[in-house]
């Protein structure tokens, strides 16, 4: 049986099948949600409902999905967004992540998965809470936990976002060793070690690509097959 969990959602559905569904569902489960049909005014709304998750479509009349995202990032308000779209293709999961969602699922979708995703961000925004680690420094790399920031050695910052950010620092903190995809799974992602998920190969994907646009060749993400993954220091081109 699913137990209620308290907390405060903000969905943005412009399908009403869909939208009170869900609104029925989520309360059912004690949290309180708040429902928006279209994009008009997001980053208002966001601000006036101080939400402990988002829950957004794409798809939104007035302003899509991403264009919210874009604005809510920009604005420096990290509250967990999941992405919700009709849309199966690698591409648009890649928008999103990059675009700064912390999860995504595509349509249709049950409302008990949804839930466990909607739970495994807020285990991880609760840890967040608990005191930062210290900096770490790989490569021409710090990664500062506290102010959550990847800096080059000109104090350049590179643009990750906060899952990103999270993998980045559990590889590093893991030194030489291997981290297990089972282990960067349940500790930094949230789910369950034997969850079938390709949102750690796209967030891998992410961080590889900006470490190589920042640094080249200089710091990069391994691939152990089989195993997980580990972060690599190299020489500068």
């Amino acid at each position: 049986m699913l137990t209620p969990h308290p907390c405060t959602l903000l969905l943005f559905e412009d399908d009403p099948f869909i939208r009170d569904m869900l609104v029925v569902f989520f309360t059912a489960q004690g949290m309180t949600v708040r429902a928006a049909a279209d994009g008009r005014d997001a980053l208002t709304r966001i601000r006036a409902e101080q939400p402990d998750l988002i829950l957004l479509d794409v798809v939104l009349p007035y302003q899509d999905g991403f264009a919210i995202l874009d604005e809510l990032r920009h604005a420096g308000i990290r509250t967990p967004v999941i992405m919700l779209t009709e849309k199966g293709g690698v591409d648009d999961k890649v928008t999103g992540l990059d675009h700064g969602a912390d999860d995504y699922l595509t349509k249709p979708f049950s409302p008990a998965e949804l839930l466990a995703r909607i739970r495994v961000q807020l285990r991880r925004t609760a840890a967040a809470g608990e005191p930062a680690p210290q900096p770490l420094t790989v490569g021409p790399v710090t990664i500062d936990p506290a102010a959550r920031e990847a800096l080059l050695p000109d104090r350049s910052r590179i643009p990750l976002t906060k899952t990103e950010f999270d993998l980045l620092y559990h590889l590093a903190a893991k030194g030489r060793a291997v981290a297990p995809h089972g282990e960067l799974l349940k500790e930094v992602l949230g789910y369950e070690p034997e969850t079938e998920t390709k949102s750690l190969v796209m967030h891998i994907a992410n961080i590889r690509r900006k470490l190589d646009k920042a640094c080249p060749h200089a710091l990069t993400i391994r691939a152990v097959a089989g195993v997980g993954y580990k972060l690599v220091a190299g020489e500068p081109s």
